[in-house]
């Protein structure tokens, strides 16, 4: 049986880059409660167009927002699976894991590529969903 080693400092930079993210999302939200609590006293005092204006780039901001990672999430998936394939094992040698695992060869190993190309695909289109929902609400708040 082959294993595929864990990477461990890989993994350690991992960890950070998930530290810091979650970091960045409390002070996103924390930043977007402030800006939301504007927003409801500027819709309150002012005219109704502006506030749907307000609200529009809101909607489509959080839309927006949305679809980058969950596109680059699908693209990697993507690459993931289509190295795998390639390779005819699953994880490919090239990629990293958190931690050691065992290596799949033949039919288990070409059913995990599929799997991840297929999830990628879906993972792509709910991104293209996000943006067309985006574009939609920007023109149907417009």
């Amino acid at each position: 049986m082959e294993i595929h080693r864990a990477d461990l400092a890989y993994r350690r930079r991992s960890l950070w880059l998930m530290a810091a993210l979650l970091a960045a999302c409390a002070i996103g939200l924390w930043l977007l409660h402030g800006w939301l609590q504007t927003v409801q006293a500027h819709a309150v005092a002012s005219a109704p167009e502006e506030a749907r204006r307000w609200l529009r780039g809101a909607i489509v901001a959080m839309l927006a927002t949305a679809a980058v990672p969950t596109a680059l999430w699908g693209r990697s998936l993507r690459r993931l699976g289509r190295a795998a394939r390639e390779e005819g094992r699953f994880p490919p040698r090239a990629w990293k894991t958190y931690r050691d695992v065992r290596v799949l060869r033949g039919q288990a190993a070409s059913q995990w590529s599929r799997r991840s190309e297929r999830l990628g695909r879906m993972a792509q289109g709910v991104a293209g969903v996000f943006a067309a929902a985006a574009v939609a609400a920007w023109i149907w708040l417009g």
